[in-house]
């Protein structure tokens, strides 16, 4: 449902909007992400302000401090809030998202159930796990990710559960997204042994640029929050600033993956 949103999302806005803004020629794609801040802003601000965010820190919270309780209405508001804001162009991933979806949908069962605390964590984390796994096809990776940064211990019953929970996620979305990789990795043979050390030099180059985009990306959310001006309007700031990127670079706009907005990025060439 989230993946389909975000595509249903894309169409409406950049084919709609290429025609609504068409007087602006291909300026029209500074005004869409600006617009999808416009609408995320107040729905995050007056509807579930634990929506906004990465996600994954707001799970961790609240599996630390909060016994595992999310509010609900906390996976419609982050489904809805991070579809228009990578339908219309941020340059967002679906990791986060969709781990605070599923946690949410998690805690809840849990909660509705008044199960014990430690129960809705488990939940908390086997519905972090079908989301990755769901959403990237990916079942091995959400039950280390669920057990490794959610849960952060490797009980028997944890890791049964969780493996269930992924797997069975998995099964589902093959039916939807059948025999689908986010990423594909092509063919490779390693020629000689000189190879490696360059692999390792990639790996510290690699390791350098994550620490440099995490040491930006917290400069630009401290910059954003020392800011005068109303919480529920700054996405629209946001926007307007990915949106002039994506005059130099459509490609910049979605998740990356290769999945989203293929089809307008050729349109707008």
């Amino acid at each position: 449902l989230f993946r389909n949103l975000i595509h249903w999302i894309e169409d409406l806005a950049f084919d709609g909007g290429a025609e609504a803004f068409s007087f602006l020629g291909e300026y029209y794609i500074v005004i869409i992400p600006a617009l999808g801040g416009l609408l995320v802003g107040p729905l995050v601000y007056f509807f579930a302000r634990e929506a906004k965010g990465h996600g994954v820190p707001e799970v961790m919270i609240a599996v630390a401090k909060n016994g595992g309780r999310i509010r609900a209405r906390v996976a419609a508001v982050k489904t809805l809030a991070s579809a228009i804001t990578i339908g219309t162009g941020g340059s967002v991933g679906r990791e986060g998202p969709i781990v605070q979806i599923g946690a949410t949908v998690g805690s809840t069962i849990g909660q509705r159930l008044r199960l014990p605390e430690d129960w809705i964590k488990t939940l908390v984390a086997c519905g972090a796990a079908g989301g990755i796994s769901a959403t990237f096809n990916a079942p091995i990776a959400g039950v280390f990710f669920a057990l490794e940064v959610i849960l952060g211990s490797f009980s028997t019953r944890n890791f049964s559960v969780v493996v269930v929970s992924s797997v069975v996620a998995a099964a589902v979305s093959h039916a939807f997204f059948p025999n689908e990789a986010n990423l594909v990795v092509p063919e490779y043979k390693l020629e000689s042994a000189l190879e490696l050390p360059f692999y390792g030099v990639l790996g510290i180059l690699a390791a350098f640029t994550g620490i440099a985009f995490v040491i930006v990306l917290y400069f630009f959310e401290d910059a954003f929050d020392r800011l005068r001006f109303p919480e529920y309007l700054k996405p629209v700031l946001g926007g307007l600033c990915v949106g002039a990127l994506g005059l130099y670079s459509t490609d910049l706009f979605g998740v990356g993956y290769g999945d989203d907005l293929d089809q307008v990025h050729k349109e707008l060439r």
